[in-house]
């Protein structure tokens, strides 16, 4: 079977520091989960992210390890479509930071950018 790995979902350092915050701020908080949930928004899927405490991971997850810092934990049925995937957190020139999800995999996204279709 297929693992995911740091290779095939990219976080920049900027994200992987606001992530590992956002792990350390929730009492036994092992890492992030990201997946997908579907039938969401208008285009069909959105993405769902946080923290996540060990009791919580199955054997139906993938969990990637980044330099010791940081645990992603992604369901193994939304694997293939991560792959390729990089976060990255930004600040616009308004200085509104965020997360940010550039997946090759979407096909299109709503208006908002909130929910996505593959």
């Amino acid at each position: 079977m297929f693992g995911l790995t740091s290779k095939e979902v990219q976080i920049t350092p900027e994200a992987l520091d606001y992530l590992q915050k956002q792990v350390l701020e929730v009492d036994d908080a092992i890492g992030i989960k990201l997946m997908i949930l579907t039938g969401k928004g208008c285009s069909g899927n959105e993405y769902d992210m946080k923290p996540l405490t060990s009791e919580n991971i199955t054997n139906n997850d993938d969990v990637i390890e980044y330099e010791g810092k940081l645990k992603l934990i992604i369901p193994k049925k939304d694997g293939l479509r991560f792959f390729g995937t990089k976060i990255d957190y930004i600040t616009d020139n308004l200085g509104s930071s965020r997360i940010v999800i550039v997946n090759p995999n979407e096909t299109a996204r709503c208006g908002c950018g909130e929910s996505i279709s593959f």
